[in-house]
């Protein structure tokens, strides 16, 4: 069995894949270890200052986490925003990773950033851009997370997650500095989970992201941006399918 590594999207941390992981071990059998990793300034590692950090910078840290545990060919599952990251991850350290998932992933064009490729506009008002399901300009940050992450979330569950994204701080560098995925398609397995309700990336982009991916199998799921969260129990049967498949 393999192991499997979980990276969190923006202002969230390894706390996300609570349900998740709790709903991976009620059958136990598929993979030799999940483990959650978190961003700088993110989960475990809040609290530090991440102004300064570049890509390359978050990319080694993860990298070396990994490596202190001992990690050989582990299927590497990346949501949201770490999409920016994994192909970065692979090419950094090929020897780490056998396989990669991508869960309603954002993948900017080569040489872009996350924050270029969303723009500033409201979703479908411009072609080039991904867009927001609020205008960011004129919302309260409490507003526009409740509309990105709120869907299919209970009134605990949302005042939970709220409560926990409100102290994590995602690495600006992650979100500014521009990606290179040069020399990474046809390196590795890649799949792409694409969540068909999701109020963050549409789904005519999460197509586009899971092509940028070179990903040999899309599942689609009907769920919100979250389904570590909204729907754990769905979201491990298609790992485990994924897993399984391979």
């Amino acid at each position: 069995m393999t192991d499997l590594v979980l990276l969190h999207g923006g202002n969230h941390g390894s706390w996300c894949w609570g349900p998740f992981v709790e709903a991976l071990q009620q059958q136990p059998g598929c993979f030799e270890r999940v483990i959650t990793l978190d961003m700088p300034g993110c989960g475990t590692k809040r609290g530090r200052d991440v102004g300064s950090l570049r890509l390359d910078d978050v990319v080694t840290e993860l990298n070396e986490d990994l490596r202190a545990l001992g990690l050989n060919r582990a299927v590497l599952l990346g949501h949201s925003i770490a999409g920016a990251l994994l192909p970065m991850m692979v090419q950094a350290a090929p020897q780490l990773y056998s396989r990669l998932v991508y869960l309603a992933c954002a993948l900017p064009s080569e040489g872009q950033s996350i924050l270029e490729l969303l723009g500033t506009q409201l979703h479908g008002e411009n072609p080039e851009h991904v867009g927001w399901p609020l205008d960011p300009a004129q919302t309260t940050p409490q507003a526009l997370a409740v509309a990105m992450f709120g869907q299919d979330l209970s009134e605990q569950t949302l005042a939970w997650l709220l409560s926990e994204v409100s102290q994590d701080t995602t690495p600006p560098c992650v979100a500014t500095d521009s990606i290179s995925r040069a020399g990474y398609p046809g390196t590795i397995p890649a799949s792409y989970i694409l969540t068909l309700r999701d109020n963050i990336l549409p789904v005519d982009w999460q197509r586009r992201f899971a092509q940028r991916a070179d990903a040999s199998m899309i599942i689609e799921i009907d769920t919100a941006h979250e389904p570590f969260v909204s729907h754990p129990q769905l979201l491990a049967d298609v790992v485990r399918g994924i897993e399984r498949h391979e």
